[in-house]
């Protein structure tokens, strides 16, 4: 598999700094993006787990190796867990708020409302002292909202019900799995 690192920075630039012209071109292409799994969350994964082992690295904690990689590892699977239940949660809502349930659409708006909390992660996995950053991560919800906006039909008085149930949902999914993983990791150090 090519991973095109133009297109995921271009994709990325897209989401963050104009989410509601983003959307509007996933409406309007009607496709099935089965790449943005594969070819824009894994290749960011990858960068972040990188960034991660790297800076615990160079910062030489005293744990050689493994800090770094569990660290690293920690992150990774975090946002691997918060995508398989937050792709399940949103599909299975659509239908409870009276929508048409959708798979590929529940993938999509998962991945590209991730994109702030992945960036947050990968500045904050460098540099540290900067985790009063990860407020921004929150901006991932406007880009959800825009997004469930934009591709989700639902009766008139129930769509921001849905968003509303469907980002408090995900974002009690979130806390569990980082106090979760991060227990799990200082249980092993």
């Amino acid at each position: 598999m090519k991973v095109n690192f133009n297109r995921i920075i271009k994709t990325l630039k897209e989401v963050i700094f104009e989410p509601i012209r983003f959307w509007e071109q996933q409406k309007e292409s009607k496709s099935i993006d089965k790449q943005s799994f594969t070819g824009y969350f894994l290749p960011l994964l990858v960068v972040i787990f990188l960034a991660i082992f790297v800076s615990e690295l160079i910062r030489g904690s005293r744990f050689y190796l493994t800090f770094p990689l569990m660290k690293a590892g920690r992150e990774i699977l975090l946002f691997l867990f918060h995508y398989v239940f937050s792709v399940f949660l949103t599909n299975e809502l659509i239908k409870t708020f009276g929508g048409i349930k959708n798979i590929f659409i529940a993938r999509k708006l998962v991945v590209y409302s991730l994109t702030p909390f992945l960036l947050v992660s990968l500045i904050t996995g460098m540099f540290p002292f900067l985790y009063v950053m990860d407020a921004l991560g929150l901006y991932g919800f406007f880009i959800f909202w825009v997004g469930v906006k934009a591709l989700l039909v639902f009766p008139e008085r129930k769509q921001i019900s849905y968003i509303l149930v469907t980002t408090m949902a995900n974002f009690f999914v979130f806390s569990f799995l980082s106090i979760f993983l991060s227990k799990l990791l200082t249980a092993f150090l």
